[in-house]
């Protein structure tokens, strides 16, 4: 026990405490096997949540060609900061002039000038907050409200607007900002307005971005132009002089579907290392106790083996391996840079429908992809359901566990109890011996 401070022996002349520690110690094999199961229950646990992120990293990397616009490998360049670009695979080659007109923004008022933020306006009614020529939202106003509770009022008033109060070095305003651009998301005051609705006091209109592209006119609502350029986004970020136009080019990347694929290879191989380590593999033992041999561990590169080897189609190029992506006697994936060149070359929309699939169809890819997603979804996935079962275990296995040492605390206090009481009578008894022997000696 404890904390428990003993002096066995001291009529039996035993050294008692040496003797209940080793009985105690004898008795311990099943609590240290169980603490060697939650040892192992929680290793297990662990390396299951290491092996589940890893499947994350090569879910993210399927994702990146499980459609076929991903797979075409383009790339789109821009000869200003002022327009920022990226392509997609469903881009096309080509050269574009582009000049920026305006920028979209959001619309910001401003009330009347007020003495302080914090002091009541004295002023009550219903202010009405429109967006874009909707029907006006109603905020009631007290005549105790500050420009500090008139702001939070807004705020909380579910609309796409901020309200917030500025102080222009002598006096405060409340501002209200949209929270959306474009033209589309003007706002509009009515009731009582603190001047909101005073057109001076709006010091930025909602306003779309305008942009030009080889002398065609396109308006968006947000600064984002998706759509004018097939396969093209355009991020503008300021505007440029209408003689001195951005130049964007658009060209093919034949290393874009190659560092994609490669992103495969490499979070596909870390997941089946993690595998091996834990569960091991060949010649070489299991690092995870629990997980030796494991079924669940099994099926998963199983099918993820099976997945590589799917075939999509009946043509030359029908399957991974054909476009250069194999497994090797371990399981390892590796990619055969020269046969994907050859086979895009070749037929690079066979080589699209085999990855991502025909338009009505799975590609290789997005069949591994289930399988990841399957083993890998958070809550809900083979790998959680895994996950909580041995938290579960292990928590069971820490119940019992005190259980156990209850006992053994018990076992140990019963035998010290048993070797007080044999402490007492051997002493009794050397105190009789004792007298006799001195009242014998005194007769003789």
């Amino acid at each position: 026990m404890a904390g428990t401070i003993t002096f066995g022996g001291v009529g039996s002349g035993l050294d008692t405490e040496s003797i209940v520690t080793g009985l105690v110690t004898a008795s311990q094999g099943p609590l240290t096997a169980l603490k060697q199961k939650q040892t192992d229950a929680t290793a297990a646990n662990t390396s299951l949540s290491a092996i589940g992120t890893l499947l994350g990293k090569l879910q993210t990397a399927l994702e990146a060609v499980d459609e076929t616009r991903e797979v075409g490998s383009y790339a789109a360049t821009s000869s200003s900061t002022a327009v920022a670009v990226s392509a997609n695979g469903s881009a096309l080659p080509g050269s574009y002039q582009i000049s920026v007109g305006s920028l979209a923004a959001e619309q910001r008022t401003y009330s009347d000038p007020q003495s302080s933020e914090t002091t009541a306006l004295g002023i009550s009614g219903q202010l009405g907050i429109s967006l874009g020529g909707a029907t006006a939202t109603t905020i009631s106003l007290a005549s105790g409200d500050t420009l500090d509770d008139i702001a939070s009022k807004i705020n909380g008033s579910g609309l796409r607007v901020s309200a917030s109060v500025i102080n222009d070095g002598s006096q405060y305003r409340l501002q209200v900002r949209g929270l959306d651009t474009g033209a589309a998301n003007t706002i509009g005051f009515s009731g009582t307005t603190l001047g909101l609705d005073n057109a001076a006091n709006t010091r930025q209109a909602a306003t779309d971005s305008q942009v030009t592209i080889d002398g065609f006119t396109i308006n968006r609502p947000t600064n984002q132009v998706t759509g004018a350029i097939p396969g093209v986004t355009l991020n503008l970020t300021q505007t440029t002089a209408t003689n001195s136009p951005v130049t964007v080019q658009v060209a093919s990347d034949p290393n874009g579907l190659k560092n994609r694929l490669n992103a495969i290879v490499t979070a596909y191989n870390g997941v089946i290392d993690a595998v091996h380590s834990a569960a091991g593999f060949g010649t070489a033992k299991a690092s995870v106790t629990a997980l030796a041999g494991d079924s669940m561990l099994r099926s998963l590169t199983n099918r993820m083996s099976d997945a590589v080897g799917t075939m999509v189609g009946s043509g030359r190029y029908n399957t991974l391996g054909t476009l250069g992506l194999s497994l090797d006697a371990t399981g390892h994936m590796s990619l055969d840079e020269d046969k994907l060149s050859a086979a895009l070359e070749a037929d690079p929309n066979a080589v699209a429908n085999v990855i991502a699939g025909p338009t009505n169809g799975n590609g290789a890819v997005d069949v591994l992809r289930d399988i990841v997603k399957a083993f890998a979804q958070s809550g809900t996935g083979i790998f959680a359901s895994r996950e909580t079962s041995l938290t579960s275990s292990a928590k069971a296995l820490g119940a019992r566990i005190d259980t156990e040492q209850a006992r053994l605390d018990d076992y140990a206090a019963q035998l010290r109890a048993q070797f007080t009481a044999l402490d007492t009578t051997m002493s009794s008894a050397n105190q009789s011996m004792s007298y006799l022997t001195s009242f014998f000696a005194k007769s003789g």
